[in-house]
């Protein structure tokens, strides 16, 4: 008698989801058209098969806060290959910006007060150039002087300078300089190398770090120079083939003791985590001075951060005594940031911890964030450099930075349950917005969120445009809620402009609308006496960048475009962000389609007009906006008033956790 074929479709869902990593994309798509039980959302959006698709063939790095959203890593997948675009903004100090744009100053015939006075910046997105001859960038990183890219087959381009404090000063082109390797090694990918294949790097202040895909770690500090095979005396790191590298804590990674599965580059301090050991901490490492030839640095003196070594196993029965209350105090831990004094780091449970890092990068004990707990959710992660960082709970993120965590420090042993402890600011416009990374320069941070959209927060220093707002002149300003400190040439968003945020724009067509409107609309003269009242007046100002900022939302979203947005991701969807210094970068997938008709769909005016008045833009018919102020009063003015595309929102100030 035959045996009874079992049909695949009859496999449960967890035996089938251990067989789709070993198809490729067209495999995988080929067997979901098969059947309908293989075409349902379940199997065909697979959260694991695609993040892991779409990591491991174009690099991208993991994203803990999205892991469980199939549906958004497909898109990625299927928009990577064609419409991946590098923009940067900023301060352009050392040609950290990859690009030579100069801004023309936009002179207003009235208010004509300048805040930004530099040929170097860029206070809008650029794209950056000759960056679409890389092929596919699959992740950017901003450090201090230099921002970095990596490329879907492993390569690092770096531009501006690594170390922006030495001298002289080892400054790239403004063209992409590639980050070599020692002698005998791929100097770029046509040999694959598993040794110097990047898998995942990181910018520092002042270096670059990158993990290869073998689990090997390159340290730079300067572009012109070879790297350095990072190797420690006193712990063993275990180099093995791509296919068991991951980047992913696993059910099970007892298996994985010695390898390497994260680097990450600080301030001053260089890191890695070593599966069974834990996060390991070192001084940057460079060639002595006259050595030109060596291509391995041995750390001598290095640090492992305490209680950061457990490894959750599949069966409880392995675990001894002591490494089972490890795992119930501690946990195993997913992510970790290294800012300028402190590593954060957060487990498996949920819990955030601290460790302050005292001289040459060693740590002595760790102290739990007990305020950042989460006891009850399934998504939590930490993100942050320098002094900065935020941290994720479910749909909240909180902001805070090293004065808090000094508090707790000092706190740890007197007041443990840190009550009373203050420094936590929980920004209204970042929570249940769908924030999926926030990244953080000296004196400014983005958000990215689930949308594809950034927002910015905080300072633009000495007007260089690292908000990414625009803002050519103080009017401009006025209109991305940006008050203007004249004395130190500072521009700072205004408290009113974090309840929803300030999107940057990578828009062509938003610039112009600004631009116009900063001027005073289709009847300056009419407008002059509300332009006044906004400009001196910080609650109108909040007042009026909130109703801007409503009026130039979603343009990509119009009835008429929808056939042309197919995957509902818009014109311009950031992938990442990143920033540093004074100026940020960000990852786009950008459909030319849909841009160039969001384009179209703004030029014209009203039928009734002529076509032929010298008009171009649907703007410029339009007033300078006349609004019924919250307070109860009435902006003056002969025109109608203006209405909310959305609803005036009730503004929050207070931003204390």
């Amino acid at each position: 008698m035959a045996k009874k074929v079992t049909p695949l479709t009859d496999l449960p869902l967890d035996i089938l989801v251990l067989v789709f990593p070993y198809l490729d994309a067209k495999s995988f798509l080929a067997l979901c058209a098969t059947c309908k039980a293989f075409h349902q959302p379940s199997i065909s959006l697979d959260s694991a098969y695609w993040s892991r698709a779409t990591r491991s063939a174009f690099r991208v790095p993991n994203q803990p806060v999205v892991q469980s959203d199939g549906v958004r890593w497909q898109k990625m997948y299927r928009r990577l290959l064609t419409q991946s675009r590098v923009f940067t903004w900023g301060s352009n100090t050392h040609g950290c910006l990859g690009h030579t744009y100069q801004e023309e100053a936009h002179q207003s015939g009235m208010l004509r007060r300048r805040w930004v006075n530099s040929a170097t910046n860029a206070s809008f997105p650029i794209e950056v150039e000759h960056s679409r001859e890389l092929g596919i960038t699959s992740d950017m990183q901003c450090g201090g002087w230099s921002t970095t890219l990596l490329t879907s087959k492993g390569s690092l381009y770096t531009f501006g300078v690594l170390d922006g404090l030495t001298m002289p000063r080892e400054v790239s082109s403004n063209k992409h300089e590639l980050l070599k390797y020692p002698p005998g090694f791929p100097q770029s990918t046509d040999r694959y190398d598993p040794a110097v294949a990047t898998l995942q790097f990181s910018s520092g202040r002042s270096h670059v770090l990158a993990l290869a895909d073998s689990g090997r770690i390159w340290s730079w500090y300067a572009f012109n120079k070879a790297a350095l095979h990072v190797k420690f005396l006193h712990i063993d790191i275990n180099e093995a083939s791509p296919s068991s590298s991951s980047q992913t804590p696993t059910a099970d990674t007892t298996g994985q003791v010695g390898r390497v599965r994260q680097v990450v580059a600080g301030w001053g301090h260089s890191s890695a985590y070593v599966c069974g050991t834990g996060i390991v901490l070192w001084s940057p490492v460079k060639r002595p001075r006259g050595d030109q030839v060596s291509d391995m640095m041995l750390v001598v003196d290095s640090a492992v951060v305490p209680k950061t070594s457990y490894q959750r196993p599949k069966h409880a029965s392995r675990q001894s005594k002591d490494d089972k209350a490890l795992g119930d105090e501690v946990g195993m831990v997913s992510n970790y940031i290294i800012l300028e004094h402190f590593v954060v780091f957060v487990t498996d449970l949920g819990k955030v911890f601290a460790a302050k890092i005292g001289d040459e990068s060693t740590t002595t004990d760790i102290v739990e964030l007990r305020r950042l707990r989460n006891d009850t959710g399934t998504h939590w992660d930490v993100q942050g450099s320098f002094r900065r960082f935020a941290s994720f709970k479910n749909d909240e993120v909180i902001i805070t930075d090293q004065g808090y965590l000094d508090r707790c420090w000092e706190a740890r042993f007197d007041n443990p349950a840190q009550t009373n402890i203050h420094g936590l600011q929980r920004i209204p416009a970042l929570q249940d917005t769908g924030v999926i990374s926030v990244a953080f320069g000296d004196h400014h941070y983005h958000a990215l969120h689930r949308n594809g959209r950034i927002t910015s927060y905080g300072k633009d220093p000495q007007g260089c445009g690292a908000l990414g707002l625009g803002s050519e002149n103080n009017l401009q300003a006025m209109i991305r809620g940006i008050n203007i400190v004249a004395n130190r040439g500072e521009g700072e968003l205004l408290r009113e402009t974090y309840t929803t945020g300030r999107q940057v724009w990578f828009e062509e067509e938003k610039r112009k609308f600004m631009r116009f409107m900063g001027d005073g609309g289709q009847d300056p003269s009419e407008a002059r006496e509300r332009m006044e009242l906004a400009d001196v007046d910080p609650t109108i100002k909040g007042e009026v960048s909130e109703w801007f900022e409503q009026e130039t939302r979603d343009w990509d979203k119009r009835p008429e475009l929808k056939d042309a947005d197919e995957d509902r991701l818009g014109a311009y969807f950031a992938l990442s962000v990143s920033a540093a210094g004074w100026h940020s970068g960000a990852l786009v997938l950008v459909n030319d389609v849909l841009a160039e008709m969001v384009r179209e769909s703004c030029k014209g005016g009203p039928p009734e007009r002529s076509p032929h008045e010298g008009k171009l833009y649907e703007w410029e018919w339009k007033d300078w906006p006349r609004l019924r102020l919250a307070d109860g009063r009435e902006m003056p003015g002969e025109v109608e008033f203006s209405e909310w595309k959305y609803g005036r929102p009730d503004f929050e100030r207070n931003f204390e956790a």
